[in-house]
């Protein structure tokens, strides 16, 4: 293996204020000792905005001719637009010249130009966006995000198996337990998809323990909760409003008489800390997984911070094998055993759901 440690390319133009954001968020995470960084986009832009400071730091600049829109239809845009900043960044990755790319910009489209370009492991039929949100307890991982608004069964269960890599691989969980999200816990709950589901999973090598309602997010009561990219985004941007909501309410009524004033500046750094634990920006991208190669989705709006955290989570996930271990994950379950013909795939083994976790 090379001494030297691989750029991460960083998508330049995605984002709602690129490139300028961008590329603070790739000076930042310099100044952090995580490059060296691959700016890929329009060179005049991205120079103008590096001036002066990126003389000196590890930065690369990668032309690319064409930009991605945030409002752009995902797959036309993907076909199209072959010299996109999406596509040079995600061709560096398939080369090996990066260990990752980054982007902030459009999550659908980012999936469409994942599959020209890095295609996807075995076993996977579609890659699902992944996250790590913070719970009474210990984060949950949360899949799909978005990147699949529709499912069939055999999806859900290939997100399981993903997700459950990711937290083993991400958390350092030891065979976490996994959940289907539905509108019940009883078996006779969800849609068609969602059973069927639950029938392969139930009969699969995994610490499955069923159907799990929306609340086992934020008590944490698994610690992976599979869903379609509809449910799982609408339920990833409700848990972000009511974080927001509830500390201005608790700021409100702090400022509401002067013994509230005063328990505030004692209750500093405590909301701080929990602050700091509910904030997307310290999360900085989820990564997509089932793709053949590391690609992570920043949000749209991010801060030069969310940036730099991006980057960060990127060298993690590309030092930990990310993708390696979801290839394992899927390959094992795929895998015939004395019990099984290929005609019965996905199923492996018969083995009851465990607990879920306490």
């Amino acid at each position: 293996m090379s001494s030297v440690r691989l750029p991460v390319a960083l998508d330049a133009m995605g984002g709602d204020r690129a490139p300028d954001v961008v590329v603070a968020g790739a000076l930042l995470a310099c100044a952090q000792g995580l490059g060296p960084i691959d700016l890929i986009g329009d060179p005049e832009r991205v120079e103008a905005s590096l001036g002066r400071k990126g003389r000196d730091q590890p930065i690369r600049v990668v032309p690319a001719a064409e930009v991605i829109g945030m409002a752009e239809h995902p797959g036309r845009a993907a076909r199209a637009k072959r010299q996109s900043s999406m596509h040079v960044g995600m061709g560096l990755v398939h080369r090996g010249e990066a260990c990752a790319l980054v982007s902030a910009g459009n999550s659908g489209a980012l999936m469409a130009v994942g599959l020209l370009e890095l295609r996807r492991v075995a076993g996977c039929d579609r890659p699902a966006i992944a996250t790590a949100m913070p719970s009474a307890r210990d984060p949950v991982v949360l899949l799909d995000l978005g990147a699949n608004i529709e499912c069939r069964a055999s999806h859900l269960v290939q997100f399981a198996l993903m997700g459950a890599a990711f937290a083993e691989v991400a958390l350092g969980r030891t065979r976490p337990s996994v959940g289907l999200l539905s509108n019940g816990t009883e078996a006779t709950k969800g849609t068609e998809a969602l059973r069927e589901a639950h029938r392969l999973l139930t009969a699969m090598d995994l610490r499955y323990v069923g159907y799990v309602e929306g609340r086992a997010l934020p008590l944490g009561e698994v610690d992976v909760v599979v869903t379609d990219g509809f449910v799982g985004n609408v339920a990833l941007k409700l848990s972000e409003g009511i974080a927001q909501a509830l500390f201005e309410q608790i700021r409100v009524e702090l400022k509401g008489d002067w013994l509230g004033t005063l328990g505030a500046g004692l209750m500093r750094r405590a909301l701080g800390r929990l602050k700091a634990r509910l904030d997307w920006v310290n999360v900085g991208a989820a990564p997509l997984l089932g793709l053949d190669g590391l690609a992570l989705v920043a949000h749209g709006a991010s801060t030069p911070e969310a940036i730099a955290n991006a980057v960060r989570r990127a060298r993690e996930y590309a030092e930990l094998d990310l993708v390696g271990h979801i290839r394992t994950a899927l390959a094992v379950a795929s895998a015939p055993t004395e019990h099984t013909t290929t005609a019965e795939l996905p199923i492996v083994r018969i083995r009851p759901g465990e607990p879920s976790r306490e």
